[in-house]
């Protein structure tokens, strides 16, 4: 197996494959990043894919400066009240890890300087929205709106021009990412 130097930054639309991938890319080696997130696991997920905390925990992390990038958002889950959840990534998981799957205001929070981002190789999953719908559908997430985050990801990604590699077809495959990478 390859060794790749370069930090894989995943970028996407729900429902656009991003875990997909990166599952693939962690079966290849890589090593993935365990973004802290207050939200309630999804169906299919598992404890290995974010490191859930309290809001409270969350917190203390942004005030005692332990994430390099966060945010938050507003939701209102099927037959629940509205909600906040936050998502970021530690300074030390980003040292550590290899592989990351991010928003684009998780990723404009970087602040990369010109050295660090020639050490990243950014994917950006650009599916068509009929087809993201269609997954999300049938992933049947009961915890947050499909309609509210397909409308918000148009917004998100909006302009977003900072990649190295965008991918409109459905059917990609991790090799050929792998591939690509440094």
């Amino acid at each position: 197996m390859q060794i790749k130097n370069e930090k894989l930054i995943i970028l996407g639309h729900s429902g656009s494959g991003k875990t997909y991938l990166s599952n693939k890319l962690i079966e290849k080696g890589l090593k993935p990043c365990l973004k802290w997130a207050t939200r309630p696991l999804r169906s299919g997920e598992d404890k290995n894919t974010y490191n859930f905390v309290t809001d409270k925990e969350f917190l203390e992390g942004i005030d005692n400066e332990l994430l390099i990038t966060h945010e938050s958002f507003n939701v209102t889950p099927k037959d629940s009240d509205p909600q906040k959840w936050y998502y970021g990534i530690t300074k030390e998981e980003f040292e550590n890890s290899q592989l990351f799957i991010m928003t684009t205001g998780e990723y404009n929070l970087l602040q990369f300087n010109e050295e660090e981002r020639k050490k990243c190789f950014v994917v950006f999953l650009d599916i068509d929205r009929s087809i993201r719908e269609s997954r999300l559908y049938h992933r049947e997430d009961k915890n947050d709106s499909i309609k509210r985050r397909l409308d918000s990801d148009e917004i998100d990604f909006n302009g977003f021009s900072d990649y190295d590699l965008r991918i409109t077809d459905p059917d990609f495959t991790a090799d050929d990412i792998y591939e690509l990478m440094d």
